[in-house]
C-alpha cells in the first residue's frame, strides 16, 4: 500500500508553528498548536506597484514584470514618452522619435531590444530601442496600422490586425531588417491583445467593427498561418493586454460590450480560458509579461489613473506596499515644511502655520505609531522651518518668525523641552534639513533672489558655512541623508518657477544627478541618500499630488501613491518601513508599510 511519504518523499510532519519558507509547497504537516492539518497551496491575485510617471493609455509594452518598458501612447494625442520598470515603479527614459498612440510592439522585448511599430493615423514607422536610445529602422510596416498588436522579439517579431479604416487581419514578419507580408487573420479586427512568439503567438479578443463590436475571438499563428482557437469567457477589446506563451498564457483589461471598462482577467492553459482574480482597475490598455504567473498591467482609459498591478502566482500571499492614514494632529498645520524628525513609530513635527490662523506656531507633537501627544512648544514660533535628528534629538532651525522672513534661529530639543543654540551663519527659510541633531545639515532654501546655493552644518554647537555652493539656487525645495551624504531635489527658482534639479552633497561639495520624475515644490523629503523619498508637494498642474517617487543614487523611480494628496507637509523615517508623513492639507498622517509576502498556508478539512 503507498504512503504519503512514499508517494511525496516526505512524511507528516508535527510541527507547533508552520514552516516559512517555500519548501512547504505541496506539503502536509499537523500543527500541534492549532489541532489541525495544514498545507500551503499556490494561489494567484493582482496586486498594485508603483504608477506610471505619466498617465497615458493604448501603449506598446515588453519585458518580464520585474524588467518592463512602456512605450508611446495616447495622453490627449499621441505621445513620445518612454518608461522603464524595475519591479517596483518606473522611471523615465529616452523618448520616442515618433509620438503616438495605439503602437504594436515587441512583447518579448526588453529594456535593451525592444521593437515598436504602426500607431495612430496608420503609421508605417518602426523603431528600436537599444537600452540608451531609439533608432528609425531603415524599412517600416508595409501596411499602416493604428490600434495594432506585436508579439515575438526584435528579430523575431509579428504584428497583426488594425482597427479601421478598414478594419484588417493583415499580418506581417519582421526578421531583424524587413516586414514580410504574411497570412492575414482568420477574422479582421484591431485593438487585440496578443503574447507569444513569431512562431506561436496568440492574438485574443479586439474590436470587429463600429460602433464597438467587440470580439471573443482568439487565434493561433503557427509562423505560417492563423488556427481559431476557444473563445474567451468574455468579449472585450480596446487593447486589454497579454502576457505569457502560446501554451500558458493571461488577457487581462479592455472594454467589454456596453461599452464599459473591464477588469477580467483569464487564463490559457493551452487549450481553454479560466477566469482568474480581476484587477483593481478597470479599462487597461496595456501589459505585459514573460510567463503567465508574472504579469504586469499598466495604463488605463479615462486617464489619469496611472495605476500598475502586478499579478503573480506563486505559494506566498503578496501584499502591496500602501500609504495608510494614522492618527490626527492635535494641532494640524502646514506651510513648507513643518519640521519634522524621528521614525514612524517615534515621530517629532514641531512650527508650521495652523490654516485660517497665526501666521507663525510654535506647537510641537509627538507620534508614537498610533497617536499624537502634545509637548512642550519651541521658544521660537515659525513656519518655514527645517529639522533633523530624532524624537529625543531633535534639531530645528531657520524658518520665519513674526519679526524675519528669513530667520537664523536654532533650536535643540532633548526629548522634553527646546533649548536656544548657537544661530545659523545665514537667515533663510523654506529650505530643507537632513542629518543629526549633533550633525545637522541645512539644504538651499531662501533669503532673496534666486535662492539660497550654500549648505550649512552643526557639529552640535556651532554652524559653519560649507564652501561648495549648489548648482541650482532654489528654495521650497526637500532634501534626504546625512550631513556628509545627502541629497537635495526639486523645489522653486523665483523667476524660473518649478524645478526637478537633484544634487547630491557630499559634505564639501554639490554635483548634479538624474532630474525627479516630476517638476514640483513644498513637496517632503525622508530617507538616506541611495533611498531618499520624494512625498507629495505641489506641481505646476495642481495644489496637491498623491506622487511619492524613490531615489537610489542614481535615478528616481514611482513608488504607491498617498492616501491623500497633500503639499506642505513634512516627513520623516529613514526608509520604507519607517515612512510617516504628517501636516500640509491633511489632519491625519499618513504611514508607508513596504510591500511583504507570507505563506499561503491552508487549513484542510472534510467539508
Amino acid at each position: 500500500m503507498s504512503t504519503y511519504k512514499s508517494i511525496v518523499g516526505k512524511a507528516i510532519k508535527v510541527l507547533d508553528t508552520n514552516p516559512d519558507n517555500d519548501q512547504a509547497e505541496g506539503q502536509i504537516w499537523y500543527n500541534s498548536t492549532d489541532g489541525v492539518f495544514k498545507n500551503v497551496l499556490n494561489g494567484s491575485a493582482w496586486s498594485s506597484a508603483g504608477p506610471l510617471t505619466t498617465a497615458r493609455y493604448f501603449l506598446a509594452g515588453g519585458g518580464p514584470q520585474t524588467a518592463a518598458i512602456g512605450c508611446g501612447g495616447y495622453i490627449s494625442s499621441g505621445t513620445d514618452k518612454t518608461e522603464l520598470y524595475n519591479g517596483n515603479g518606473w522611471t523615465n527614459a529616452p523618448s520616442l522619435n515618433t509620438a503616438r498612440g495605439g503602437l504594436g510592439g515587441t512583447k518579448d522585448g526588453s529594456q535593451t531590444a525592444m521593437l515598436v511599430f504602426g500607431g495612430d493615423g496608420n503609421k508605417t514607422n518602426t523603431e528600436l530601442f537599444d537600452g540608451s536610445s531609439w533608432t528609425n529602422t531603415p524599412n517600416s510596416l508595409n501596411t499602416g496600422k493604428s490600434n495594432t498588436s506585436g508579439a515575438g522579439t526584435s528579430t523575431a517579431a509579428l504584428n497583426a490586425g488594425r482597427w479601421g479604416p478598414p478594419l484588417i487581419g493583415n499580418t506581417e514578419e519582421y526578421d531583424g531588417s524587413s516586414w514580410s507580408e504574411q497570412n492575414d487573420l482568420n477574422t479582421a479586427r484591431g485593438d487585440m491583445g496578443s503574447f507569444g512568439t513569431q512562431t506561436a503567438a496568440i492574438y485574443v479578443g479586439g474590436n470587429k467593427g463600429s460602433p464597438p463590436n467587440y470580439a471573443s475571438d482568439v487565434e493561433q499563428y503557427d509562423g505560417t498561418s492563423w488556427t481559431t482557437l476557444p473563445s474567451l469567457n468574455t468579449a472585450r477589446g480596446n487593447n486589454g493586454s497579454g502576457a505569457g506563451s502560446a501554451t500558458s498564457g493571461l488577457f487581462f483589461g479592455g472594454n467589454k460590450p456596453g461599452p464599459t471598462a473591464a477588469n477580467e482577467s483569464e487564463e490559457w492553459n493551452g487549450s481553454s480560458w479560466t477566469a482568474t482574480p480581476t484587477l483593481s482597475q478597470s479599462g487597461v490598455r496595456s501589459g505585459n509579461g514573460a510567463s503567465s504567473g508574472a504579469a504586469l498591467a499598466y495604463g488605463d482609459y479615462p486617464i489619469p489613473p496611472a495605476a500598475t498591478e502586478e499579478f503573480n502566482r506563486t505559494v506566498n500571499t503578496v501584499t502591496a506596499g500602501a500609504w495608510a492614514s494614522g492618527g490626527n494632529m492635535g494641532t494640524p498645520r502646514r506651510d513648507n515644511n513643518i519640521g519634522g524628525a524621528g521614525t514612524q513609530t517615534a515621530g517629532l513635527a514641531f512650527g508650521g502655520e495652523v490654516p485660517g490662523g497665526a501666521a507663525q506656531v510654535a506647537n510641537n507633537e509627538s507620534y508614537n505609531g498610533t497617536s499624537w501627544s502634545e509637548e512642550n512648544d519651541l521658544n521660537s514660533a515659525r513656519n518655514n522651518l527645517s529639522g533633523s535628528g530624532t524624537q529625543t534629538a531633535a534639531l530645528a532651525f531657520g524658518g520665519s518668525t513674526s519679526t524675519s522672513t528669513a530667520a537664523t534661529v536654532s533650536e535643540e530639543y532633548n526629548g522634553t523641552s527646546w533649548s536656544e543654540g548657537n544661530d545659523l551663519n545665514t537667515g533663510r527659510a523654506a529650505g530643507a534639513g537632513a542629518g543629526t541633531q549633533t550633525a545637522g545639515l541645512y539644504l538651499l532654501g531662501g533669503n532673496g533672489s534666486p535662492g539660497n546655493t550654500a549648505a550649512e552644518e552643526y557639529d552640535g554647537t556651532s554652524w559653519s558655512t560649507s564652501p561648495g555652493t549648489a548648482n541650482s539656487g532654489r528654495k521650497q525645495n526637500a532634501a534626504a541623508g546625512t550631513q556628509t551624504a545627502a541629497v537635495t531635489f526639486c523645489g522653486y527658482i523665483p523667476g524660473s518657477g518649478f524645478t526637478a534639479v537633484t544634487e547630491e552633497y557630499d559634505g564639501t561639495n554639490f554635483s548634479n544627478s538624474n532630474n525627479m520624475l516630476v517638476t514640483k515644490r513644498t513637496l517632503a523629503g525622508a530617507g538616506v541618500q541611495t533611498n531618499a523619498y520624494a512625498i507629495g508637494g505641489q506641481d505646476p498642474a495642481a495644489s496637491t499630488t498623491t506622487s511619492v517617487s524613490v531615489y537610489d543614487g542614481t535615478s528616481w523611480s514611482t513608488q504607491p501613491s498617498l492616501a491623500s494628496g497633500n503639499n506642505k507637509a513634512g516627513a520623516t523615517g529613514t526608509g520604507s518601513s519607517s515612512l510617516l508623513g504628517f501636516g500640509g492639507y491633511v489632519a491625519a498622517a499618513q504611514e508607508f508599510t513596504p510591500e511583504s509576502t507570507a505563506l499561503n498556508v491552508k487549513t484542510i478539512t472534510t467539508s
